[in-house]
């Protein structure tokens, strides 16, 4: 299914035609830059990295402003909370009106909510207004990593380039792991050079600066950003999301944030006990560097081959967190055995993605993307919470682990089964 750029749309380099002489080149063998345009995928990761940054940040600034590491908690998840409601109300406005307002409006109440927040902290404010302003600020994340997701599928499909989809959505899960790893970098080293209340301001200068530049993009780009809006609707016939196709990777999703939330939880009771706190970061970010590494390699496997390589990646976390429960290593091979696991992960959140984006109608795509993203989101928080509480013992924290992976690895071989969108060809 095509779709014209809109009137008035500005020239864009990655909208050229392009043919083919066979079928494997349908996207294939085209480099990402060459398709989408080196500014998209500059920006496009530049943007989503405020969003990775401010939710530990706002843990840090409430808790090193003094009012306390138990508000500190609830701060955040009341921006995890307010991300999970608003996320999918996001990606329907962008699929109703375009991304290029909704990422604006979403910028300006994310600052306006950092803003006020700063202001309640400064004049004493009570901590209700905290956690107000942090759901606030949750809420108007722009889900910059849905919007370029939904940007590749429009792109695939206007060009007919069905091959682009697989590599493109795993480089966005691997820009989403280094937004993973450097977000919390970034927040730390702030809060800690220059203190909570400056930190805050910088955080927001941060804010306008990566936002900004995906925003200066789409400006440039206007209504080829993702016109998948346009795709199906003019008939008036267009379908809706059917939940049973979309339900498998929501819940591989979940499975895959409970797997990052427990993890980091659990590391850093075990870490804790053993008086090596500094390494819980390290050994986490190792898994974040495997399930990039995965993203980008599952996108090049042959397409005939993604249910073995799903089941490959479940049952490479399943065991080698079963493997971890019988005996915890040091902190250097901890760190390679849940490298390991990442790949595992990874494998597992590309494939999710992948089919969302196939059994989504083409003018839900963004909102089938946040859904996506939602999930996750609620995964890591729903794993960090019960996690928090299995490591009591430490080691029991990893019963979630491996729960999370087993159901995450039925899911996956789900995905197989589930079939895309009347009228749309999906090559297994």
């Amino acid at each position: 299914m095509t779709s014209s750029p809109s009137p008035g749309t500005a020239p864009d380099a990655a909208a050229a035609p392009v043919t083919s002489s066979h079928p494997s080149e349908a996207g294939g063998s085209l480099s990402l830059p060459a398709v989408g345009g080196w500014a998209f995928l500059v920006t496009a990761l530049i943007g989503r990295l405020p969003a990775a940054t401010v939710q530990l940040g706002l843990l840090l600034y409430v808790s090193g402003a003094g009012l306390g590491l138990g508000l500190a908690g609830l701060t955040v998840a009341a921006a995890g909370l307010g991300s999970a409601i608003g996320a999918p109300l996001v990606g329907r406005l962008v699929d109703r009106f375009g991304p290029l307002p909704v990422v604006v409006a979403a910028t300006v109440a994310q600052l306006l909510g950092m803003g006020s927040l700063l202001l309640v902290v400064l004049h004493d404010g009570p901590s209700a207004l905290v956690l107000v302003f942090a759901a606030l600020i949750g809420s108007a994340n722009p889900q910059v990593g849905a919007i370029a997701r939904a940007r590749w599928s429009a792109i695939a499909r206007r060009r007919r380039l069905p091959g682009l989809v697989s590599r493109a959505l795993g480089y966005e899960t691997a820009c989403d792991e280094v937004g993973f790893i450097l977000g919390p970098v970034i927040a730390g080293v702030l809060v800690g050079l220059l203190g909570p209340n400056p930190a805050l301001g910088v955080l927001m200068a941060w804010v306008v600066l990566g936002q900004g530049c995906f925003i200066v993009y789409l400006l440039s780009r206007r209504g080829l950003a993702v016109d998948t809006h346009t795709l199906d609707v003019a008939d008036g016939t267009a379908p809706r999301i059917r939940w049973a196709a979309v339900l498998p990777p929501m819940l591989v999703c979940l499975c895959v944030g409970t797997v990052f939330g427990s993890t980091q939880t659990v590391l850093t009771a075990i870490n804790d006990a053993r008086g090596t706190a500094g390494y819980t970061g390290l050994i986490y970010g190792c898994m974040g560097v495997g399930s990039a590494l995965a993203s980008m390699l599952v996108s090049r496997l042959p397409r005939r081959l993604p249910l073995s390589v799903r089941v490959a990646g479940g049952a490479m976390l399943v065991s080698l967190v079963a493997l971890v429960l019988l005996s915890i290593p040091g902190p250097a091979v901890l760190g390679l055995l849940f490298m390991v696991t990442g790949l595992g992960v990874g494998t597992m959140l590309v494939s999710a993605y992948t089919r969302g984006e196939h059994v989504a109608p083409s003018h839900r795509i963004a909102s089938v993307m946040t859904m996506l993203t939602t999930c996750l989101v609620l995964g890591v928080a729903f794993g960090s919470a019960l996690g928090g509480v299995l490591s009591a013992v430490p080691r029991h924290g990893f019963l979630l682990t491996l729960a999370a992976g087993l159901v995450g690895m039925v899911a996956a071989v789900a995905l197989h089964v589930t079939r895309s969108e009347p009228g749309r060809t999906v090559v297994e």
